[in-house]
């Protein structure tokens, strides 16, 4: 099956129309191909159908020579408009054979061939032959202004831009060992950024005598490899940095490397200094640091001597004269705010030397929060300010330090309360933050803060203008909680305003609640009022994976502890002949939040009728203080499993 051939479209430009008609013909008969054919009579029309394509494109055009507006060197000329092709190809039509031919070639025209001895065959060679030229031509010269045009892009980059530029061939001994270079070719920036002038054709050697031998090793690995190289290197011969990036240039035989360079002696000079400067000021800074360390140290001693024996002058016999008293008030006053301030410099001094130890570990939030309420009362007490703490349904883990972070939430507990309105009141809040993290909010109803008070409320000794007020302080303890939160990973800000109150908070990274290889996490509720009892407990159970440890200082705390968190075991420490407890065991036991808890009785000794009385009451156990680390783990195991299964039958009950 033949292939249609596309249709090619021939204009005539002919005044005679015998002529165009026998053109047509002799078109049709010379060849197979098909055509669609345009006719104009004259030169001007001939040309605005090739230009604004009347007909569409044009394949070729005959064009007659002489025609009665203009000849063919005109049409010509016309079409070309300045270019050396016009639009299509163009076969003059000639009544005669002159010197005529080359004239015509060189006006643009593809071909030329006579009318009167012209054949169908000529005449349709004379198209295709001038199709096939004109294409060729056309895109040649495509290729020429495309490479013209990269050309002089290529020029302007490599003339304008500021880094140097040079095309190196490299040069190796016998054992393949580059010994020299040289520059075939470099950009006008290549003298400023070198400082070397009229290199081309000469060698690296000739010019730098001393340049130190990596120089020649890189670029001839580059040569050989292929591989790119970026680095930066001083040169003892030319005293200068290079920041350069090398690559090869051609074909690998060729060995030519190109080489972009800056000159960066003034940037490393100034890093330089930069880092000598840091270095100076590190160890102007450790020294300020010991010396505050020494001196803190050395100024206690005496301190204390002081302070002991003003107490011994206060408790003495016989007893001081109001006047005396006063007087040692006061040195105890100022003994005391003085020894205050030492520790504080002593600590922010050690944190800012990098000696303080943080360990970040999971602990409990809640267990913090417990022993800060427990120590703060007594000043929020006789301050007149009201301090309310949540009250955790489940544990809130973090990962911090849990030393540093009571230290934290202390300072702003007192600073809360120090700074507040009598009566006034504090308000310590957990919530969940973004980033997996737990905010912890300090909120009282002090005076707030001003803007200009927030630009500068973590400076060392700033006091915000306190400085004459009545309360004592250092204007430190803030720069501490700062430094010690960002050592835990946490963050710290405040959110204030003026004649409402402060929001002081801190967010610390909240721990996993599942431990490692599958252990589920049991929470423990411990109900204890003697401190010592309790941290016996606490290390009890700090090994023990799989435990989290709740506690409560009183039975109505307790109560309600257990009925919001839902511990899966109590441990009750206040002794079970207080009727108090026992009326505790029996609302835990009756309450169907909390019936299903087992409690553990952890008394002082093991006197029958107490534990008669506490199994009646429904204690799950009864274990004699102080108990063995192992006896406690097995109670709180079978708690927990009766716990769990007492938690299965409850949940089936209500389905039913």
């Amino acid at each position: 099956m033949a292939i249609a051939r596309p249709l090619w479209h021939i204009l005539l430009i002919e005044d005679s129309a015998d002529d165009r008609a026998d053109l047509r013909q002799m078109l049709l008969q010379g060849s197979p191909r098909r055509y669609r054919f345009s006719e104009a009579e004259l030169g001007t029309d001939g040309v605005r159908q090739v230009l604004e394509r009347t007909h569409g494109p044009v394949d070729c055009v005959l064009l007659d020579h002489d025609l009665p507006d203009m000849d063919a060197p005109e049409v010509l000329a016309a079409l070309c408009q300045g270019a050396n092709l016009p639009p299509c190809p163009v076969v003059v039509i000639t009544g005669t054979v002159g010197n005529s031919g080359s004239s015509l070639l060189n006006a643009g025209a593809q071909d030329y061939i006579g009318k009167r001895w012209t054949t169908a065959e000529s005449l349709t060679r004379a198209v295709e032959n001038a199709i096939e030229r004109f294409a060729m031509r056309a895109e040649r010269q495509r290729v020429e202004a495309a490479l013209r045009t990269s050309e002089e892009r290529y020029r302007a980059l490599f003339n304008s831009i500021d880094a140097g530029y040079a095309v190196l061939e490299m040069m190796f001994d016998k054992q393949g060992v580059a010994i020299d270079a040289r520059y075939l070719q470099v950009n006008p920036a290549f003298s400023r950024q070198s400082g070397l002038g009229d290199v081309e054709g000469r060698t690296v050697r000739s010019l730098i005598p001393d340049l130190e031998p990596e120089w020649f090793e890189t670029y001839g690995s580059v040569a050989l490899t292929g591989v790119p190289v970026r680095f930066e290197r001083h040169t003892e011969a030319l005293n200068v940095w290079f920041e350069a990036y090398a690559f090869r240039l051609g074909a690998p035989q060729a060995h030519q490397v190109a080489v972009l360079f800056y000159d960066v002696t003034e940037r490393k000079q100034s890093e330089l200094a930069l880092m000598a400067a840091n270095a100076a000021a590190e160890r102007a800074s450790r020294a300020k640091s010991d010396f505050l360390l020494s001196m803190s140290h050395e100024l206690r001693s005496p301190l204390s001597a002081m302070l002991g024996f003003a107490q011994l002058i206060e408790a003495g016999t016989p007893a001081p004269t109001p006047a005396q008293q006063d007087s040692v008030q006061q040195i105890l006053h100022a003994g005391w705010y003085l020894l205050g301030l030492i520790n504080e410099i002593l600590d922010l001094t050690a944190i800012e030397s990098g000696k303080p130890v943080v360990d970040s570990q999971s602990m409990s939030l809640d267990e913090v929060l417990d022993d800060c309420r427990a120590m703060i009362e007594p000043q929020a007490q006789a301050a007149g300010i009201e301090v309310r703490f949540p009250v955790f349904e489940r544990a809130c883990l973090v990962q911090a330090d849990a030393i540093r972070t009571k230290q934290v939430l202390l300072n702003l507990l007192t600073n809360a309360i120090k700074y507040n309105r009598s009566p006034g009141s504090v308000e310590v809040r957990c919530a969940a933050a973004p980033g997996q993290r737990v905010r912890v909010s300090v909120q009282d109803t002090g005076l707030g803060l001003s803007a200009a008070q927030l630009a500068q409320l973590f400076e060392p000794f700033n006091r915000l203008g306190q400085e004459t007020g009545g309360e004592p302080g250092t204007g430190i303890g803030l720069v501490i909680c700062k430094r010690l939160v960002d050592l835990m990973g946490g963050s710290i800000g405040v959110d204030s305003s003026l004649g409402v109150g402060s929001c002081f908070w801190f967010e610390l990274d909240a721990a996993p609640a599942q431990l490692p290889h599958g252990l589920p996490v049991h929470t423990v509720l411990c109900i204890e009022d003697d401190l010592a009892r309790l941290q016996r407990v606490k290390d009890l159970l700090e090994h023990r994976p799989g435990v989290c440890l709740l506690r409560a200082r009183d039975i109505r705390g307790g109560i309600e502890t257990a009925r919001s968190a839902r511990p899966d075991a109590i441990l009750m420490g206040v002794p079970l002949a207080d009727p108090d407890a026992l009326q505790a065991m029996l609302q835990l036991a009756k309450d169907p939040a909390t019936a299903h808890i087992p409690v553990i009785a952890l008394g002082t000794d093991a006197v029958p009728h107490d534990i008669e009385a506490g199994l009646a009451a429904g204690c799950f156990d009864y274990l004699a203080q102080p108990v063995h680390s192992e006896v406690l783990a097995r109670a709180l195991e079978l708690a927990f499993q009766r716990n769990h299964a007492g938690g299965l039958r409850a949940t089936a009950e209500e389905t039913i």
